[in-house]
């Protein structure tokens, strides 16, 4: 890509732009990383790769105490079947990793992509998290939510998720929504 007189490489698609109007991009020029508007940018080649699928994305960050890796994907297996009952028909990756610092307790980066409307996937999801969740941060184009479950109370979607992130991406659409349709969930 070439910015001005400058060329880079797109690293990825940050998210909408100031105004909601179209795309921003992460580039790397010269070894640093900029974030710049799309109408800032011109192509200067074919990259070789298929331009990116634009879906609406929902993503989880959930938090366990499990420490041992078969019992990590056991919850795995449980956790893709809980969230598909949730959310109806999606595309769905679950990923498990251990944090990177002791007691090094699993963590899952679960994506999904709705086959259906992924703002009522959302709904659910916020649903059967009861009245665990924290707070909710929408700026009219990406809506993240935060869950903690307290000593006694169950899991977010099974027992062992004790804290969770959600995130909706609408990547759909630049186009921020007005302020009387914010946030899209209450918490």
């Amino acid at each position: 890509m070439r910015a001005g007189d400058r060329q880079g490489v797109v690293e990825d698609v940050a998210g909408p732009n100031e105004d909601g109007t179209g795309w921003a991009y992460h580039v790397r020029i010269e070894g640093a990383l900029w974030l710049l508007p799309e109408h800032e940018l011109e192509p200067i080649g074919p990259s070789g790769l298929p331009a990116p699928e634009r879906v609406d994305t929902l993503q989880l960050r959930l938090v366990t105490e499990i420490a041992d890796g078969i019992e990590a994907a056991r919850v795995a297996e449980r956790l893709d079947e809980a969230v598909r009952a949730v959310t109806g028909p999606t595309i769905l990756v679950v990923e498990a990793e251990r944090h990177w610092a002791e007691p090094y307790f699993y963590e899952f980066e679960v994506t999904l992509r709705p086959l259906a409307d992924a703002v009522t996937a959302l709904r659910a999801l916020v649903t059967v998290g009861r009245d665990g969740w924290l707070t909710c941060d929408d700026d009219g184009w990406r809506c993240d939510l935060w869950w903690s479950a307290d000593d006694d109370a169950p899991g977010f979607l099974v027992p062992e998720i004790r804290g969770a992130k959600l995130s909706f991406l609408p990547w759909s659409s630049p186009a921020r929504r007005p302020e009387g349709e914010r946030p899209l969930v209450s918490v």
